[in-house]
């Protein structure tokens, strides 16, 4: 059973105690300030809100979209897949039953985009290979929700310097909620909202409060999330059978919860020092029907996904020579995600010979961290050059471990007849990790130039325990150290009001996972037929050698602008290497083997094994372009189009490449700005035989993904109305023709079988994975 936190606190604080703090003190503060206004002071009428916090980007990198709190409600973004809904060349990589492993940005997912929660990385993925099939646990990065955020960055390249490990083809960072998105620039204030939704698609109902205050020299935030919603209503009919073949997706329960607090103190207009509390928590429970069969009677799940986060902060608007902010960063952070699966199976290893029995797998994967950051910024203005530079260094320690225990039961009973622990995926691991970095943007006065020069430096020290659940007879799991540097550099040119074009060089990478280093090793038992001595032989093992994965983004870019039309159009040039890729290599070439088993010996030359390896590479090349066009003061016409093509060395294809998209949407929006409405098409190309195409080692070609993917279009047509100043309902209705269609994103990892234990699709089974037909999305949020 998980704790709250891992950490302990003094005089018994916990979770709860933290965020039922933090709404005494939101609470408190409310009350002094109607104290205040009773005794005498005006008190100030609530009225449209001033957003004086306005979110801005930490990146430098040309192709950055910052996706802003207006835009989250505008477009209904209620989850990860909404967020880049109408982004193309951005989509959620999307498992199944766990959810999503992160992002696939120009043709790379899972940790090799980075994911950040103001300025802090969120966790790692544990993800066997030879494991997945079996659906009992794969971790994810952890969760937040999107009513906590104030603004999204989505960056299509390489951008290490701002992102960190993971920034290879890009990054998203999350920026959560302050309390001076909601208050007046100046005074005491005090804001509450409260916001119900409903998604029929899979009948999610949300309800989130948002309360700031500002008394005096303190500021507080609370945000408060509940959402509740069922397996997805997927496009089709289909009858509510069992196995590979079921058409309708599994019965699914889920809720979750999520808790922002800030409290900030203004000590002076220069000093600022503020907390920080995050709980998120996501269970979902499953009826597993898709995976019945024969032998596999029923299967359920009950899985969670947490995440917690305590931070202090403290800014200093210093304008002296050497800084103009700095800013400082302590947080702890607590990923945990847990899979359990019970299942009543015929089969004649049940305890007792009594079958149909019950059997449980409970495994979970949990992460630590404890990091600190600076960062200072500095304008330089001199007689012939402007100057944004930003420096900066951090340090972390992050601990991670991960348990698995399978439990026999006799028969349907509840008795618990046999519990096994069985051994560790990876052994608990501690991480330390530091990183400094300097980015300076240069503008020479009287000039068309701008010029970007960037660098940063990491260092990464993996310390792994062996024990009784880990254990190495291999000798090859040990301590692994490697300092990685990463650059970037970029110029553009301003033709003249309208026009600039620019270039910009970069590079990102990824630090190797624990699993990646230290996946549990395998060895075997043989004789050396010359010495007639028993050995022991590498099956699979770990490699002290392994560097970072690298990645070097090219990009051209051409913008335009003017009072009715905005174009950006960028060609970029991806070259990925180093990748971390499982080999079958031999060693002891010149000695003979013998292996024996169940009677039958067979001898062998050399000793073959698997080994991680930084081998692979890829080429990424494409084209983007996006726009709007505001054709009057009332009709604005935004678009996108994103193109991607990628190869590995040897020629083939790289499968996790999306198929091409494109965005067109028209908005109308009155004088008065009380309500607007808009209708958007999203097309998207097919994914063919020969996108997919496998080469083996003999030459041998096959199709590396059993299911493919048509094109589609889809049409959505959305609209909000400002009933009162403080009333506002957003309705949206989504793919208007009701067509059915599946994604790239999500058929990639679908297999073929017919249920059971490793599951699968047969016949019209994959249909579970369409996407939602027509559906309705509404929200209706009050501000007091």
């Amino acid at each position: 059973m998980k704790q709250w936190f891992s950490c302990k606190f003094p005089y018994g604080f916990s979770r709860n105690t933290l965020l039922m703090t933090g709404v005494f003190i939101a609470s408190a503060q409310v009350c002094a300030a109607d104290t205040a206004a009773q005794s005498g002071e005006p008190k100030k009428k609530l009225g449209k809100v001033v957003v004086t916090a306005q979110a801005e980007k930490e990146s430098s990198h040309p192709s950055s979209k910052l996706v802003t709190r207006e835009i989250l409600d505008d477009q209904q973004v209620t989850d990860m897949d909404d967020l880049v809904r109408y982004i193309p060349g951005v989509s959620v990589s999307d498992i199944g039953r766990f959810g999503a492993t992160g992002f696939s940005i120009r043709g790379l997912d899972g940790d090799r985009v980075a994911m950040t929660v103001d300025g802090l990385a969120m966790g790692e993925t544990l993800d066997p290979l030879s494991y997945q099939a079996y659906d009992f646990f794969r971790s994810t990065r952890g969760g937040l929700d999107i009513d906590a955020l104030k603004s999204v960055e989505i960056i299509k390249g390489a951008d290490s310097i701002a992102s960190g490990s993971g920034g290879l083809s890009g990054a998203v960072m999350f920026v959560t909620k302050d309390p001076a998105d909601y208050l007046a620039a100046q005074g005491d204030d005090t804001f509450l909202s409260v916001k119900t939704g409903y998604a029929s698609e899979n009948d999610e109902a949300l309800l989130s409060a948002t309360l700031a205050n500002r008394t005096g020299a303190w500021e507080s935030l609370l945000v408060l999330t509940q959402r509740q919603s069922n397996e997805v209503d997927v496009q089709g009919k289909g009858e509510n059978i069992t196995g590979g073949a079921r058409e309708i997706a599994d019965p699914l329960d889920a809720e979750s919860t999520n808790g922002l607090f800030k409290l900030y103190f203004h000590a002076s207009p220069s000093h600022r020092l503020g907390i920080v509390a995050e709980h998120y928590r996501a269970n979902s429970q499953l009826d597993n029907l898709s995976r019945v069969d024969a032998s596999y009677l029923t299967r359920t799940t009950d899985d969670d996904n947490e995440r917690d986060r305590i931070g202090v902060n403290y800014q200093w608007l210093a304008e002296s020579r050497w800084f103009d902010t700095f800013n400082w960063h302590y947080d702890y952070q607590n990923t945990y995600n847990s899979g359990y699966t019970l299942m009543l199976f015929k089969s004649a290893t049940c305890p007792q010979a009594v079958s149909p029995c019950y059997r449980s797998e409970d495994r979970y994967y949990e992460q630590d961290s404890h990091s600190t950051r600076v960062k200072f910024s500095k304008n330089i203005v001199s007689a012939g050059l402007e100057q944004e530079l930003i420096y900066g260094a951090g340090a972390e320690v992050r601990d991670v471990s991960y348990a698995s225990i399978d439990t026999r039961y006799l028969g349907e009973s509840d008795t618990v007849s046999l519990v096994e622990v069985d051994p560790d995926f990876v052994p608990e691991t501690s991480v330390t990790h530091w990183h400094a970095y300097v980015r300076d943007q240069l503008s020479p006065r009287h000039s068309a130039w701008t010029f970007t020069l960037g660098a940063r430096a990491d260092n990464y020290q993996y310390s792994p325990t062996l024990g009784a659940q880990y254990q190495d007879v291999s000798a090859t799991v040990g301590d692994v150290s490697f300092t990685q540097a990463t650059w970037q550099l970029g110029a553009d040119y301003q033709f003249n009001s309208q026009q600039h074009a620019g270039i910009h060089l970069g590079t990102g990478f990824r630090a190797p996972s624990t699993e990646n280093l230290y996946y549990a090793t395998v060895t075997s038992v043989a004789t050396d037929v010359a010495a007639g001595q028993e050995v022991v032989l590498w099956d699979s093992v770990a490699n002290p050698d392994l560097d970072a994965e690298e990645s070097l983004n090219k990009e051209l870019r051409y913008g335009f602008s003017n009072q009715f039309l905005q174009v950006n159009v960028a060609i970029f040039h991806d070259d990925y290497s180093n990748f971390i890729e499982t080999q079958t290599l031999t060693r002891l070439n010149d000695t003979v083997f013998q292996t024996c088993s169940r009677g039958t010996c067979t001898t062998t030359t050399g000793d073959t094994y698997t080994m991680p390896v930084n081998t692979g590479e890829v080429v990424v090349k494409g084209f983007e372009i996006d726009g709007q066009w505001n054709l009057d003061r009332n009709i604005a016409l935004r678009f996108a189009y994103s193109y991607n093509d990628g190869e590995k060395k040897n020629g083939d294809p790289l499968l996790s490449i999306v198929p091409h998209s494109g965005v067109i949407g028209v908005e109308y929006q009155p004088d008065d700005r009380r309500w607007a409405a808009s209708l958007t098409m999203t097309r998207t190309g097919s994914k063919e035989a020969e996108d997919v195409v496998v080469t083996a080692a003999n030459g041998t070609q096959t199709q590396g993904a059993p299911f493919l993917t048509d094109a589609f279009t889809l049409f959505d047509l959305q609209g909000r109305y400002q009933l009162t100043p403080a009333l506002k309902v957003t309705l949206g209705l989504y793919n208007i023709t009701d067509e059915q269609y599946w994604r790239w994103q999500r058929v990639q990892f679908v297999t073929e079988g017919s249920g059971g234990a490793r599951g699968g699709v047969t016949g019209d089974g994959i249909n579970r994975y369409a996407e939602p037909g027509r559906n309705l999305k509404a929200s209706l949020s009050y501000a007091f």
